[in-house]
């Protein structure tokens, strides 16, 4: 399996996370363990991409990409295809 770079990782958050999400469910749609969640969450937060929230139907926090982050997304996104299409 091949090991996935940082802005893969930080795009795979961002984009699991477009819409409130919890925690133990961003920790699978991402694929991480929950040290590396922990740290990239942590980064994304600080960073301000994702953004705290508290979910009205439970009391568990949820998780939602702010403004910058779907920017990040965007330009993530354009690089991958203009590297596809170089490749």
């Amino acid at each position: 399996m091949k090991k996935r770079s940082s802005p893969d990782i930080i795009a795979t958050i961002l984009d699991a996370a477009n819409g409130a999400i919890g925690k133990t469910r961003l920790l699978t749609k991402a694929n991480l363990t929950s040290t590396q969640l922990k740290k990239y969450m942590d980064f994304l937060l600080e960073k301000e991409f994702l953004a705290k929230c508290e979910d009205q139907s439970s009391r568990h926090s949820a998780y939602q990409t702010t403004g910058l982050g779907l920017k990040y997304l965007a330009l993530y996104n354009s690089i991958k295809s203009v590297a596809y299409i170089n490749a």
